[in-house]
This record gives C-alpha cells, sequence and structure tokens, in this order.
C-alpha cells in the first residue's frame, strides 16, 4: 500500500510516497488517524513525511484497519506490500518498491460473510488539503449511503452530460461511440485525467487539450473557453508556447515544434463560430518568461516564470500568427523541429526544412482570423495577413513547391531534398498534406480531387482497415527524418494508421462530396469495426470501446491496435461524425446548417441536440427522398425552413420547448466544394 504525502498547491516540494505503513502511522497511530495526519501529544514528536518539505498533508489511502489473520504481516519496514500467506508460492518475487522494479501495491481485508450474508466493502483513496478535510472525508465515506449517493452523482452527470448530443443511424458502430463512448474518453482521459496506460504522463499538450476541447463544444462550450485561456497563458512574451507542461509550477519543455502555438488562433476562430462568444478575445491572460532556447538547442525543460506582461486573447493569437508566417527557399513556411508529426524532428530542425501541411493550415487559419482583424479595425495585420495568404495560395499549388505532379508534397529537409515525392524511394505520399489542401479548400478542385484520388488508392486499405499515415514507411532512406525512422516499418507513425490523421482523411472525402466513401470509413475506423467476431478481435488486441491512436501496417500485425484511450482521436472522430457526416455546422449558437454527407444506402438518420441552456432540445429526423431528383423539404414544428448554400438553415431559441424538425433530404443539399479566393 502507498501512503501519499500531499503537498500545497503554493508549495515548492515535490510530492512524496512511502509505502513503510509502520512509518506512516507512527507508534500509536491507526490507518483512521494517522501520525502523519495529527497533532503530536505532549512532548511526541510526529514523523515528518519523507522528503515532502513543510506543509505536506498524508491522507490515508483507506478507512478501516485491515484485519490480518495468522500468519499475514503489513506493509514490510521496507515498503513491499501487504503479503497473503501464498504470496511466494504464487510466484509473486519481492523486489521492493521504487523506479526500478515493477511494483505491485494490495490492501486486503478479511471478511466473515453468513450464509445468504451480503457485505459491501468499500476501499477509499482521497486527496485534501488540511487535516480537518481529511478526517472530513474519512468519516463521510464510513457511511454507505454517501458512498452510494457520490457515485450516484457521478452517473448523473455522465447520463446528463453524454447525452447532450445523441445520434441513430445505420451504422451501431458509430451510434455506439458517438453517443457515449468518444465524448467521455475526450473529456475524462484527455482532458480531465491526461493519462493513460500507454502513457501516464498527466501533463498539458499546448496542442493537444486545445482540439480535445474543441469537440466539447457541443456538450460543455465553457471548457472550451477554459482551455483557450489556459493555453494562452502558457504562451512566452516572444509568441512561442510550452509544448507541454505540469501544473501546478508549469514545469514544461520550450521547443522549435512549428505548430503548436497555431492551435491557439485556430481553436479560438473555431469556438467563435460555434458559439458567437467574441467576449473571449477581450480576456487577458499573462505571458511566460524563460530563457530563449540556444542555438542548436532543440528542447529545454524549464520551469518558466510569470512575466507579469497581459495582453488579450486576441493579441495572443496575433503573436502566433506573427511570429509563425515564414518562408523558406520554396517559398514555404519553417518546419522547424516538428509540425504536428513529431516524428519528423529532424526533417527541419537545421531551420532551413519547409512544410507544405503547415502551409495549408496557416492558410486555414488566416481565412477565418482575417475577418476578426477587420472586425476590430486592425488594418496593417488585415493587409499584411491577406499577402501572406495569397502567396500560399500560389506556392502551395507551384509544381515542385507544394504540388509534386500528382499529389502534394510533405515538406523538404534542410538540404532542400522534398519528403512526400514519387521520387522518393520511402515516404513517397503522405496523408496529411491531401486532406488539408482539401480541407484548408487551398487546393483547386480538379487538384483536390487528383489529391484524394491518390490518397485512396496508395493510403486506404478496406481490406485491411486501416488508412496509413504515409507509404513505404522510412526504413533506409538516407535522409534523417527523426526518430520517426526509429519505429518498424509499418508502426505507429511510420506507415501504420495514426488514427488523427486518418479522421482528417474522411473529414477531407466528406468535404469534397464523397459521401460513398466518407461514412463507410469513419466506420471502419470505427473500434467496434475492428472486434465483431473473435478472429478480428484476435487480430485487434485492444479495448473496443474507445479509439487507439494508432493501429498497425506490417505484418505479421497488420490490423493490432496500438496506444489506446489517451489519443486526441476521440475528439476529432466526435467532431467528423456530427460535423463532416450528419453535417451538423452549429453557427453562432443561433443556428444549425444542415447538410449531411451519407451514403445512398441510408436511409435517413436523426439526430438530438440539447443547448447549452440544459432544457430547449432539437430532435432532427432526416429521411431521403423517394427519387433521387427531389428536391429538400424542411420544417421545423410544421413551418417550413430556409435553404441556401446547400444548407438547411435551422435556427435555435432557448425557450425551454423540444422542437422537432423534420428534413426529406433532396439532392439540392449537402456539401459543396469550392477553392476559396486568396
Amino acid at each position: 500500500m502507498a501512503f501519499a504525502a500531499a503537498v500545497p498547491p503554493d508549495a515548492a516540494a515535490e510530492v512524496h510516497s512511502t509505502t513503510d505503513r509502520a512509518a506512516f502511522l507512527g507508534r500509536y497511530g491507526s490507518v483512521a488517524n494517522p501520525a502523519w495526519l495529527r497533532s503530536p501529544s505532549p512532548g511526541e514528536t510526529a514523523p515528518p513525511p519523507p522528503n515532502s518539505g513543510e506543509g505536506s498533508t498524508a491522507v490515508p489511502a483507506a478507512a478501516q484497519e485491515p484485519r490480518l489473520g495468522r500468519n499475514q504481516s503489513p506493509l514490510s519496514q521496507n515498503g513491499a506490500a501487504l503479503r497473503a500467506p501464498n504470496y511466494r508460492e504464487r510466484g509473486l518475487g519481492d523486489e521492493g518498491a521504487g523506479e526500478g522494479p515493477d511494483p505491485c501495491a494490495a490492501f486486503q481485508v478479511l471478511l466473515e460473510i453468513g450464509p445468504g450474508e451480503t457485505i459491501e466493502c468499500t476501499f477509499l483513496l482521497g486527496e485534501a488539503e488540511t487535516e480537518d478535510a481529511a478526517r472530513a472525508l474519512i468519516q463521510r465515506y464510513r457511511d454507505h449511503g454517501a458512498i452510494a449517493d457520490a457515485l450516484e452523482e457521478v452517473r448523473t452527470f455522465w447520463r446528463q452530460t453524454l447525452s447532450g448530443v445523441q445520434i441513430e443511424t445505420p451504422s451501431p458502430a458509430l451510434d455506439l461511440m458517438v453517443n457515449g463512448w468518444l465524448a467521455y474518453q475526450n473529456l475524462a482521459c484527455r482532458v480531465w485525467g491526461r493519462s493513460a496506460f500507454y502513457q501516464s504522463g498527466g501533463a498539458f499538450g499546448f496542442r493537444d487539450q486545445l482540439q480535445d476541447s474543441s469537440a466539447l463544444v457541443y456538450l460543455l462550450p465553457e471548457l472550451t473557453r477554459r482551455q483557450i485561456l489556459l493555453h494562452a497563458a502558457h504562451q512566452f512574451v516572444e509568441g512561442d508556447v510550452l509544448h507541454w507542461w505540469h501544473p501546478p509550477l508549469s514545469k514544461g519543455i520550450r521547443t522549435r515544434f512549428s505548430d503548436d502555438l497555431l492551435w491557439l488562433p485556430y481553436i479560438v476562430v473555431f469556438y467563435l463560430q460555434k458559439t458567437g462568444d467574441e467576449s473571449v478575445l477581450d480576456e487577458e491572460p499573462p505571458f511566460l518568461t524563460a530563457p530563449q532556447l540556444e542555438p542548436g538547442e532543440d528542447e529545454v525543460f524549464l520551469v518558466p516564470e510569470d512575466s507579469g506582461e497581459t495582453a488579450s486573447v486576441y493579441e495572443h493569437c496575433c503573436l502566433s500568427l506573427d511570429r509563425s508566417l515564414t518562408k523558406g527557399t520554396h517559398g514555404l513556411p519553417l518546419m522547424g523541429v516538428g509540425d504536428w508529426n513529431d516524428g519528423m524532428n529532424r526533417v527541419g530542425r537545421e531551420g532551413r526544412g519547409e512544410s507544405v501541411w503547415l502551409g495549408f493550415f496557416i492558410y486555414t487559419i488566416l481565412e477565418d482570423f482575417i475577418p476578426i482583424c477587420e472586425r476590430r479595425g486592425d488594418n496593417e495585420r488585415v493587409e499584411r495577413y491577406r499577402t501572406y495568404r495569397s502567396h500560399l495560395a500560389e506556392v502551395l499549388n507551384a509544381d515542385g513547391a507544394g504540388w509534386d505532379g500528382a499529389w502534394y508534397r510533405r515538406a523538404y529537409y534542410d538540404n532542400g531534398a522534398p519528403l512526400g515525392s514519387a521520387e522518393n524511394d520511402e515516404c513517397q505520399i503522405d496523408t496529411l498534406a491531401q486532406a488539408w489542401a482539401v480541407l484548408s479548400r487551398a487546393a483547386p478542385p480538379e487538384r483536390a480531387a487528383q489529391a484524394l484520388d491518390a490518397m485512396e488508392e496508395q493510403l486506404v486499405s478496406e481490406e485491411e482497415g486501416i488508412i496509413r499515415l504515409l507509404t513505404p514507411a522510412f526504413d533506409r532512406t538516407p535522409h534523417d527524418p527523426g526518430y520517426i525512422k526509429g519505429y518498424l516499418p509499418g508502426v505507429r507513425e511510420n506507415g501504420g494508421q495514426y488514427t488523427h490523421a486518418a479522421l482528417w482523411a474522411v473529414r477531407a472525402l466528406a468535404e469534397l462530396g464523397r459521401c460513398e466513401r466518407a461514412a463507410p470509413l469513419l466506420e471502419m475506423l470505427s473500434p467496434v469495426s475492428h472486434a465483431r467476431t473473435p478472429e478480428e478481435v484476435a487480430v485487434y488486441q485492444a479495448e473496443p470501446y474507445v479509439i487507439a491512436a494508432d493501429v498497425y501496417g506490417v505484418e505479421p500485425h497488420v490490423g493490432r491496435g496500438g496506444w489506446t484511450w489517451y489519443t486526441g482521436s476521440a475528439g476529432w472522430m466526435y467532431r467528423v461524425a456530427l460535423e463532416s457526416i450528419l453535417g451538423m455546422d452549429l453557427q453562432q449558437g443561433r443556428e444549425i446548417a444542415l447538410r449531411p454527407c451519407i451514403p445512398a444506402d441510408w436511409p435517413g438518420f436523426t439526430l438530438r441536440y440539447r443547448l447549452p441552456d440544459g432544457e430547449t432540445s432539437y430532435e432532427i429526423v432526416v429521411r431521403r427522398a423517394e427519387t433521387s431528383s427531389g428536391q429538400t423539404i424542411a420544417q421545423l414544428d410544421g413551418e417550413p425552413l430556409e435553404i441556401e448554400d446547400g444548407a438547411v438553415l435551422i435556427p435555435l431559441v432557448g425557450d425551454g420547448v423540444v422542437h422537432r424538425v423534420e428534413v426529406v433530404l433532396g439532392q439540392d443539399v449537402g456539401p459543396r466544394y469550392e477553392a476559396l479566393t486568396p
């Protein structure tokens, strides 16, 4: 059993723990009143938590003294474990605790249960900021009624939260995930826990939790707003940001990643589009300060300080953009030590490598951010951003720059060699560039179609049930793309499915109007689809109810699930299902523009959306017109609705009423792809 010494948030000491039960309890202590948690008697000195610093409070991990039978002992003095009599017979070694071994702590309570008797046994693990609060928790949860109430409170929260959006489609593999598991994985694991079996980290990732929070805008928009403010407060005065950090001291790494800082304006724009809450732009988060990276230094782990300076969220976003409008020899943005694909950390580490994908990403952000600058009268930035965006439109589509001849290139090494080109032996084509060429709408329609054709032909494998990130995998190339080459070919980013990017591929297919492909491929990516039979379970070997970050693409492990739970794919699958397939475009909290992209064999679907007021809801029932040439007919509570630019416009009014929308879907409603004018 491990007993933690919890340090107050304002303390500079580290958090420590001990597995020495005797030291924790003290000479006369008990689990309910250990020496570390009580004031010493007159003349007695209570033992301090080891190495924990002043002001630490230790919280017992259980509120009941364990009953020990004959030949049983509590935690040994060296803190190994609570041992049963046949501990060694079970093959459990005694390696002790510490960083080297892989220790397991067990807490045992012996119970005598009579015939037909039922006993509830509760193990309490808690923390508190003060001794009195810790004792109060222990006392409260000795009552089984309080425990039952607490559990029901948790269940009520999740039922209420997850029911904010519910769908019914012909695809159970999508319904099951969208109606609960995706949002749960996103909020509980990604935003709150920030930890899982494959990465027990606990840090906030600048790009990571910002993206995760975007999917919460449909259920808990206030959390999206809160995340924006938190991340803005982890930007340095120079404009770069912490790649990741651990609270409460914000210990983290300062890097030369080129995309991290750009996710702030990207998510801010998304939040404004969905909620209309422009007040967030005027919030004033602080800036951090710390020593800048030295020449040749890729990253440094540090504890930043508050700079004493603040600025509006708008200025934080502008600073991110201003720092990112760079140009290499091909006119493309500089890649730095990574540009979303962390594994490509040596493509541009010398400062000359360029990223095609980053160009599409910046192009996307500027399209939506320039109008914000216009509304705020920031004319100098309007002109500068327009000029750079026009430049990007040209170089991204230029032969020998962004365009390779049949698809879009991925990047350029520091030495000017292309990456993601037909002239490469490895990594000839990358999903990311093809998908974002369409998502950014920088690609002309004919090239958008050509890029997705190449992506489908070379990267989508329905037989294997995966969408590869790139192909062929890195193995023997003389170039050094980074640690991605250290993965076996076909594993994770190196030629396996990286689900994050695979979902962007599906989104791009929907944007281009390829509805016969988008929905089936999204269903293919659902973990449910990888575990329908015992044979599939034997191949996938991962949980069928949460998204895996990656799926192997190399024999003999093709189709095996990799890193599960802690992946931003959960939030993106949620968004792709709602926005790209069902066509739910929430506009400033005032209306839904509905543009479904569903295959011909879907007779329809139902979408239920509850407004943030918690009282008003809209039930949207969509069914296909009987003839393929039929025009869309839509009604809200029996009244006709407008159809504009391929969308059914559904006004949202928070009046506490359940509204019913009926749509007979014709060919005039659905995605419309047009390249944006630079």
